[in-house]
Formats: C-alpha cells, structure tokens, sequence
C-alpha cells in the first residue's frame, strides 16, 4: 500500500475516531452510509495503514447498521471482517489479531453465530498464548470450552480442547481445571433451535427488536425478562423459542 504524510494519517485517525464516538457512545442511527463511505474512500486512496484498520471499520460499521434498522447489512460485515482477519494473519501484528478476534467474538455472540465466536476465542487464546498474555489466554480458552456445550453431543468430542494442547499451553494445573469444564454441563447447553435454517434469518431482526426495547425499558431489564421477550419476538416469526436447560 502506498505511504501517506502523517497529517493524513492524523485525519484519517480523527475521522475513525469522530465516528467512532457517535455510534459507540452517542448511538446514532445515521452514520452506516458514512461509515461505508469513508472505507470504500481509503480502500481507493490506499490509505489504510494496515488490515487491522480495515477490520475495525467493518466492526464499526456493524454497530452502525445495528444502530439502524438494517441488522441483516450488520452480520454481513462481521463476516467480511472475520474474512479479513482469518485470510490475513500473518500481516498482521499478534497484539492486533488478538484485539480483533476478542471484538469479533463478541460480535458474534450478539448474532448468536457460535461457529464463528468458538473460532474466535480459540484463535485469541492462542494470540495470547504467543504474547504470553496468560490471563487472557486462559479467558479465552474457557469461553471456547462453554461455547462447545451449544453444539448437539455427537460433535461435542471432537471440539473439546484437547487435554494435551492445553498442558502445552498452560501448565498441568491449569489443564486440569479446564479439562474438567468439559464434564461439568453448565446452564447453558444445546439449543436446538440454532439449528433449524430459519434462526439465522431472522435472529438478525429479533435481536435488533430486544435491544431497541430494553433500551426504551431499562428497569424493565433481567434474564427472566430478556428470555420472555425473546421468546415474543421470535414467535412472531414462527420460531417457539424456549431457554435452553
């Protein structure tokens, strides 16, 4: 990619981060188009720095269209930024891929897209691993193992870390006390339901609709709360949601 003067890189950073405070902080609902704009505008001037920036304007532009009322454009981004990142790891600096799989397993989980996010935090664990980052490392290990309990039985086996690994990774200890996440069934296990090829098509705007009204209802907010209107809305759409066990 071509070098740029620091004053533009300073405008570009002014102009990510003027964005980045209205939709984070100020929730705008407007911005998506800008958004879209300002990175189809440095991709064309390569301007881009690195693909971490290109990763973090496409995170930004799903909480832009999250903002909004297009939710479907929002896991469209996702994707393309887990593209980035997955096809790009080696052009990257490991502190920055391991700040964009822990922002993108976060995005994943809100899409309820647990291929993706278990992807996500095995890929962070070990990022973290290799920066000796072992707090992290760990965190990320033990969201991976509790995401494993969403898939149905028969694939569970063959996702659960492997004790070995996690001895490498960690110390003996430390591999015990993972190892045994994996035979203590937590409260949340399999959800049927995420697997039926209508969820993904509609969980987009359900949980667009949970977040517009607890943001309107915030003493209204609990679990018990958050399940019941889950499992509204997704009636609506044909879908008998139940909380998992």
């Amino acid at each position: 990619m071509k070098k740029y003067s620091q004053k533009t890189m300073e405008e570009v950073a002014d102009s990510y981060q003027y964005l980045f405070e209205k939709i984070m902080k100020d929730n705008r609902k407007d911005l998506a188009p800008f958004v879209l704009s300002f990175r189809e505008q440095l991709l064309k001037e390569e301007k881009l720095r690195s693909y971490s920036d290109l990763i973090a304007i496409d995170i930004l532009y799903f909480y832009s269209v999250n903002n909004a009322e297009e939710p479907r454009k929002g896991r469209e981004a996702a994707n393309e930024a887990f593209k980035v990142l997955t096809s790009r790891e080696t052009t990257l600096e490991k502190d920055e891929i391991l700040s964009a799989y822990l922002q993108l397993a976060e995005v994943f989980n809100y899409l309820e897209d647990v291929d993706k996010e278990r992807i996500c935090y095995d890929k962070a664990s070990y990022f973290a691993f290799l920066l000796k980052n072992k707090e992290k490392s760990i965190f990320a290990k033990e969201r991976e193992i509790k995401l494993v309990w969403r898939y149905e039985e028969s694939e569970r086996a063959n996702l659960f870390p492997k004790y070995e690994e996690m001895a490498m990774q960690f110390g003996l200890t430390e591999a015990k006390r993972l190892l045994a996440l994996e035979s203590e069934k937590p409260l949340r296990i399999h959800d049927p339901i995420e697997t039926n090829p209508l969820f993904p098509k509609i969980i987009d705007r359900v949980n667009y609709e949970l977040k517009q009204y607890f943001d309107s209802h915030k003493d209204e907010f609990s679990i018990a709360r958050y399940n019941e209107k889950k499992h509204q809305f997704l009636l609506k759409y044909g879908i008998d949601w139940k909380e998992p066990a």
